[in-house]
């Protein structure tokens, strides 16, 4: 160790091989500086989404939302769910989840294929309606709408090309 001035020490040993020790922070002091930016560029993703899209993302969503919320809190709450009731929560878990996810990657199939992507999503959504429970009930009326949307869309008159 050489001392040249009570603020200034230099760390020498023979191990240290081009060690450097600094005195300034090395995080940027601007470190939150693109989060407008980023928030800016995801809105302007969701704004350029036909409505059907938009449907089927928020029915997958809601399926899956509503169902972690639901058997979450009865799972947090005092008497939490009844052993005997663990096989059929977590089927309706698997299910719910699954589901909900494929009905929110049916609105991409939709952008490459609109009708398969339509009938993707109906089939997905009948199978919420009547397995899902309540949330899966919710989630599956959106993505009807979204699926009955979506292949209704060439037939509108305001998404006729001329």
């Amino acid at each position: 160790m050489i001392i040249n001035s009570p603020a200034e020490v230099i760390l020498t040993s023979r191990w240290s091989y081009r060690k450097c020790y600094r005195t300034r922070p090395t995080v940027p002091a601007e470190t939150m500086s693109h989060s407008y930016e980023s928030g800016r560029q995801a809105m302007a993703e969701i704004g350029s989404k036909q409505p059907h899209e938009l449907l089927l993302m928020l029915g997958g969503l809601l399926a899956v939302l509503l169902t972690l919320a639901t058997y979450g809190i009865q799972w947090v709450t005092p008497p939490g769910i009844a052993q005997s009731q663990y096989a059929t929560v977590a089927t309706a878990l698997i299910l719910n989840l699954v589901l909900g996810g494929a009905l929110w990657a049916s609105s991409a199939i939709t952008r490459k294929n609109l009708m398969n992507g339509a009938i993707v999503a109906g089939v997905i959504s009948i199978v919420l309606i009547y397995f899902g429970g309540r949330p899966g009930q919710i989630g599956g009326i959106v993505g009807i709408l979204g699926a009955i949307l979506a292949a209704a869309k060439p037939y509108l008159p305001w998404s006729r090309r001329e």
